[in-house]
């Protein structure tokens, strides 16, 4: 019985690891990215060129990422919807900030810029240039602040 049970959770670990060593990271161009991404992309960074764009598949999931020389980050998932932007060194651009948030934080952190912002499915995390991170709901409500 031993046997059996050990045999089935090295098959089971065999097929994790192959699944997950199956991904695949690959450079595409501006023009592979689904339409919302690039519409994202227009709208945000104009005629901006990205360093790379980046194809990151898996079993079960695409993800993209785009960086820009700014050191700009933004990552999109399979259908081109925007999850995350950080900004490693600046702040990120105010025009991808709901206005609502953007109102919270100009109010009580006058002095502060968004150097991340998150999108998930429960609302928005923001990150500030003194390091405090924001926590909104989806209509861009203050919930909490989480440091």
């Amino acid at each position: 019985m031993r046997t059996k049970l050990k045999l089935t959770v090295y098959l089971i670990a065999g097929l994790l690891f192959g699944l997950t060593a199956n991904a695949q990271k690959t450079v595409i161009k501006k023009e592979a990215l689904p339409g919302n991404a690039q519409t994202f992309l227009k709208t945000h960074f104009g005629s901006k060129k990205p360093s790379y764009i980046l194809e990151d598949k898996e079993i079960l999931s695409t993800e993209y990422k785009v960086q820009y020389d700014n050191k700009i980050e933004i990552e999109f998932d399979k259908k081109g919807n925007w999850k995350e932007v950080e900004a490693k060194s600046g702040k990120v651009p105010k025009s991808i900030v709901p206005k609502k948030i953007a109102s919270y934080i100009k109010s009580n952190f006058p002095k502060e810029d968004v150097t991340k912002i998150e999108l998930g499915s429960s609302g928005y995390e923001t990150k500030l240039t003194n390091g405090l991170e924001l926590k909104f709901n989806l209509k861009g409500d203050f919930i909490k602040i989480d440091k």
